[in-house]
């Protein structure tokens, strides 16, 4: 009779764990699926348009496509995507005519701050990006599309993806001196960045915030370890230089557990850990969310 017990006992406990650890699994696979679709296409690895496949996110033409694809992602997923196009010249002449996309995912009790969710699409010439940055932009997609289907949000959300990145930044420039313009009562922007290589397997990030109630946020939600990282990024500077609080998320950068082909020819989709990028995804999508219903 006690075996009985006991194995009934056993029964139920692992019943009832099942569950939970389908749901997980579910979510890992729904990530995973969505963003492999993304970095594929932005890296070449699969066709973005037709049979064109892309070499790097570097020339006009190149860029235009990509901006078209998230465009059309970005539509797809029921939200409103908006073109940001400048053609602006430099003290030095150069010319720089491009196109952030962007979309509004606006509040449902009218509240006047807006969380700016955002990351690069360009890369350097010859580089497929996929670590830089096509799982940052991957990132800022699936969080946007989730914040989307929320049914409640006490706040505004924008999804933005940057073009020209590799010029000086001119796309991040000219589209945060448009919020400003604008009047945006902006709470904070969260950008990721050279994410999806996890070589010790312990799903780790580095996280930089411009205050310690950002940082509290993300340590909150993560069931992983993070590293405090203490050197700024240009785009962080930049944005803080425009009194914007922010969040950089990034991978063991200060461990040297990053990625070794960055900027280069070896950027590319086979080298991506998307365990390492869905997990990355579900703590900012959490962060998101606890936003959202604060």
């Amino acid at each position: 009779m006690n075996n009985f017990k006991t194995l009934l006992l056993l029964f139920f406990l692992i019943f009832q764990t099942v569950p939970a650890q389908t749901e997980q699994d579910r979510r890992e696979a729904e990530i995973i699926n969505i963003e492999k679709d993304i970095v594929a296409k932005l890296t070449g690895h699969e066709p973005i348009k037709g049979k064109k496949k892309l070499t790097s996110r570097a020339s006009k033409s190149e860029r235009k496509l990509v901006a078209d694809f998230l465009f059309e992602s970005l539509k797809d997923t029921g939200l409103k995507p908006e073109r940001h196009t400048y053609n602006v010249q430099d003290k030095k002449k150069n010319q720089y005519n491009g196109t952030n996309i962007y979309a509004e995912i606006p509040a449902t009790n009218g509240s006047d701050e807006w969380i700016i969710i955002c990351a690069h699409y360009d890369t350097v010439e010859g580089s497929p990006g996929a670590v830089h940055n096509a799982t940052g932009v991957a990132i800022a997609y699936y969080v946007a599309k989730k914040i989307a289907e929320l049914p409640t949000r006490n706040k505004n959300f924008m999804v933005v993806f940057f073009d020209h990145w590799k010029s000086n930044m001119i796309g991040t420039r000219l589209f945060t001196k448009k919020l400003q313009t604008d009047g945006y009562n902006v709470h904070s922007m969260h950008r990721s960045d050279y994410m999806g290589w996890d070589n010790d397997e312990d799903r780790a990030i580095e996280l930089l915030a411009s205050n310690l109630s950002l940082e509290s946020q993300y340590r909150l939600e993560s069931p992983v370890p993070i590293y405090k990282r203490i050197v700024a990024t240009p785009e962080s500077r930049f944005f803080s230089n425009f009194g914007y609080d922010t969040v950089t998320l990034t991978a063991e950068l200060k461990n040297a557990d990053n990625s070794p082909f960055v900027r280069q020819s070896e950027d590319k989709y086979t080298t991506v850990n998307f365990k390492y990028l869905a997990s990355t995804t579900e703590i900012v999508y959490k962060v998101m969310r606890a936003y959202a219903t604060q």
